[in-house]
């Protein structure tokens, strides 16, 4: 058969596929649909269109005219026929499954072929360029694309492209994009071009706004000025192949439209800037992902997420995802989520999670949720709960929850409500227990506590001193729990146990006194109270220390002679019952 005869079918055959599929396989846009409304807001009609023709609308860039107010009178109307009649020309209406795309484009531009060769390699050379069609100028930063060979390229300051194709098919799809402007596409086949307009392209589309990441300071500094451009033209517009290479970002088996493009496996051999991940991505120094991540992802220093991850990241120094973490973040410094967390954040020096938390923080220093956190937050210095606070935070020194439903464990303690429940040396709760008492007893002449934390439970700091001239002095200091408990209007019991260190002289000599006190407290107005009360006390002293020095001290002996309930010289433990007395503050 004559190679002009073959050409002739293939042309007869893309047209007929062509009519047979736009037949058989209605868009959405075409589905017909019935809308009424008056004076309604814009945004309420939209929504009423979804609800009604089952699909969702996705905004590429930003709808200005969303609130202004419509009304409309549509029976048996196409959905592209309504969105017509609501906004006009200066709109475009693409679509992908589930999804009817609205972009201002109140602009258009022409794509103009100059030359289509073929060279002897087999590399096919597509060279034109874009012109605005009311003012006639060429433009610049145009993206143009081929979507089958998945190559493009972005015209330069005379409006000109030019593409190099590999194994390019046969049919030959470009598509011309910029902001603003609607979009062009052209089919030829060879060097005759065969129609001029659209064509269902065989994308898809992820909703959002994934721009974030390249205002962001690593953006600005590893995402070239083109790169940003393309991610600008082409919006959440992606294809999806199976693998791709790169060098750094600039520099990829894919070219600039890695932007585009997600991949089931990424080796960024120093870094790289994709579109997405649904497998596995490694690299040497850094992983940066426009939109989102599937699965597992390693760097040698960092990754960047401009929307959500599900799976595993795992870098040297620093993690960060724009969106939402379903899994597990792992690095040697620093793991950030923008959005919510569920799993665990493991992290060298500190984890934050910007909305909610559910699951597990460990961080050498701190860890921050600025949601609500349920969960456990583990770290060597603070942790803080700037919502509510479900579950436990686990701390060497400080921890904070706005409103705690759980359990705080470290050495300082602050929640802004009563309930929950916090251990450690100081305990600060809103409407809580916060008082001062200075007293006196049997074996210390004055005493000092510090009683912080909540009617049910409270912890107590304490130090004491006796100084008197005619016998040893005494120094002691130590920890306790208590409890408030409402006996009248101005009448409460204190049930107190605490345990002490008592110098006697000798640091080498270890004296403990455990102390369960049960006082008293009548209130005299308000911030003062006085206090009385007996106690069961039992101590044990070390007969001697570790160089072999006898322990002469009888303080406590002679102090508490009158009270002695148990005296086992063998063992040196006393028992005696003693008493308190004294003032209670704030």
């Amino acid at each position: 058969m004559p190679s002009n005869t073959k050409l002739v079918f293939r042309v007869i055959f893309l047209i007929i596929s062509s009519v047979f599929f736009k037949v058989n396989a209605q868009s959405i846009l075409e589905n017909e649909i019935s809308v009424h409304a008056d004076k309604k807001p814009l945004s309420n009609v939209l929504d009423l269109m979804e609800e009604k023709g089952s699909f969702r609308f996705a905004y590429y860039g930003k709808l200005a005219v969303k609130d202004s107010i419509v009304s409309i009178d549509a029976d048996n109307t196409t959905i592209k026929g309504v969105l017509d009649q609501l906004l006009g020309a200066k709109y475009e209406f693409k679509e992908s499954p589930g999804f009817v795309i609205v972009r201002y484009a109140p602009l258009e531009l022409a794509l103009v072929l100059e030359k289509n060769t073929v060279m002897s390699d087999g590399q096919q050379i597509v060279i034109g360029y874009i012109v605005d069609t009311q003012t006639n100028n060429r433009i610049q930063n145009v993206s143009v694309l081929e979507k089958n060979a998945l190559v493009s390229t972005l015209t330069n300051k005379d409006g000109f492209f030019e593409l190099r194709l590999k194994n390019a098919p046969q049919a030959i799809e470009l598509t011309a994009v910029k902001e603003n402007y609607k979009t062009v596409t052209m089919v030829f086949l060879s060097e005759i071009k065969i129609q001029m307009g659209d064509k269902k392209n065989k994308t898809d589309y992820i909703d959002g706004d994934f721009s974030e990441i390249e205002r962001s300071g690593i953006g600005r500094f590893f995402i070239s000025s083109k790169q940003k451009i393309q991610a600008l033209n082409l919006g959440g517009f992606i294809s999806k192949v199976p693998l791709q290479a790169s060098l750094i970002p600039s520099i990829s088996t894919r070219g600039m439209l890695n932007t585009q493009i997600v991949n089931n496996f990424s080796l960024n051999i120093l870094g790289g800037y994709n579109a997405g991940v649904r497998g596995l991505e490694m690299a040497g120094l850094y992983n940066i992902n426009r939109m989102n991540v599937d699965a597992l992802q390693i760097a040698g220093i960092f990754n960047t997420v401009g929307g959500s991850v599900n799976g595993v990241q795992l870098a040297g120094i620093y993690n960060n995802v724009f969106g939402n973490l379903r899994g597990l973040q792992v690095s040697g410094i620093h793991n950030s989520v923008k959005g919510s967390q569920v799993g665990l954040q493991m992290g060298g020096i500190y984890n934050n999670v910007y909305k909610d938390s559910k699951g597990l923080q460990i961080a050498g220093i701190g860890n921050t949720v600025k949601g609500s956190q349920n969960g456990l937050q583990l770290s060597g210095i603070y942790n803080i709960g700037k919502d509510t606070v479900r579950g436990a935070q686990i701390t060497g020194l400080f921890n904070y929850a706005k409103e705690l439903h759980g359990v705080q464990f470290g050495l300082v303690n602050i929640t802004d409500s009563p309930s929950g429940y916090s251990f450690g040396l100081l305990n600060f709760k809103k409407g809580g227990y916060k008082k001062i008492s200075i007293t006196s007893n049997e074996i210390s002449d004055i005493n000092l506590a510090v009683k912080t934390g909540d009617h049910k439970m409270y912890t107590i700091l304490m130090a004491g001193r006796s100084d008197r001239t005619d016998e040893e002095k005494l120094f002691s200091f130590g920890i306790g729990l208590g409890k408030n408990i409402p006996l009248g209007k101005r009448f409460t019991f204190n049930p107190e146990f605490s345990t002490q260190y008592l110098y006697l002289g000798n640091w080498d000599i270890y004296n403990s006194l455990s102390k369960f006190d049960s006082s008293f407290s009548f209130q005299l107005c308000k911030g003062v109270a006085i206090s009385a009360g007996p106690s069961l006390n039992f101590y044990w002293s070390e007969k001697q220390d570790k160089y072999g020095n006898a322990n002469t001290s009888t303080f406590v002996q002679d102090r508490t002679k009158r009270y002695t309930i148990i005296n086992n010289n063998n063992k040196d433990i006393l028992g005696w019952i003693g008493w308190s007395f004294g003032l209670t503050l704030f």
